[in-house]
C-alpha cells in the first residue's frame, strides 16, 4: 500500500496509535523533501548542563529534517538544527537520554531512536510499529512534494 500524509495527517494517525507529539514540539509542517520542527526546550523538564544553558539563552530550536535513506526497518534522517539562528545540530546528541525516557515513558522501546555525532538519526521504525500496530511492515519512507510518502504492507 502507499500513504502520502501531509505532516497533520501523519501525527493524527501517529495519535490514534497512542504515539502522539512530545509536549516540547510546537508546530510541524513541511514542504518539498523536509520536514520542518519547532520545539520548546523549555518543556523537555530535565536537561543536562549544556541545553539548561542554551534553553535559557534560546528556548526555541528550529529543525530542518530530511530522509536520507531507509533499508532494514530503519530511517536514517539528516537534521539541521538552529536556535536564535545559531547551528546547534552538535547539541542533538545531549538530547538522546531525556528522549530515550520520553519513548520509554510510552511504552515503546527507549532505543528506538539513535542519535549519531554527525547529528544524523536514525529511526527504528520497526521496532516503534511493532509496539503499536504489529503487523504493518514499512518498506520505504521519504518526505516528497511536502507529504509524508510511506510504503508499506499488510500481514
Amino acid at each position: 500500500m502507499l500513504l502520502q500524509l501531509t505532516p497533520a495527517e501523519a501525527l493524527g494517525l501517529a495519535s490514534m496509535s497512542g504515539a502522539g507529539l512530545p509536549s516540547f514540539v510546537t508546530s510541524v509542517s513541511a514542504d518539498a523533501d523536509t520536514v520542518r520542527v519547532t520545539a520548546d526546550l523549555r518543556r523537555l523538564g530535565e536537561l543536562p548542563g549544556p541545553l539548561k544553558l542554551a534553553a535559557r539563552l534560546t528556548p526555541v530550536v528550529r529543525a530542518d529534517v530530511r530522509v536520507l535513506g531507509f533499508a532494514d526497518g530503519r530511517a536514517t534522517l539528516e537534521v539541521e538544527a538552529h536556535a536564535g539562528g545559531l547551528p546547534v545540530g552538535k547539541l542533538l546528541g545531549l538530547l538522546a537520554g531525556p528522549l530515550s525516557a520520553r519513548i520509554a515513558a510510552q511504552g515503546l522501546p527507549d532505543d528506538a531512536i539513535a542519535i549519531r555525532p554527525d547529528a544524523s538519526v536514525v529511526v527504528d521504525v520497526e521496532a516503534l510499529l511493532a509496539a503499536r500496530l504489529p503487523g504493518l511492515t514499512v518498506t520505504d519512507v521519504r518526505v516528497e512534494g511536502g507529504e509524508v510518502v510511506v510504503r508499506a504492507a499488510v500481514g
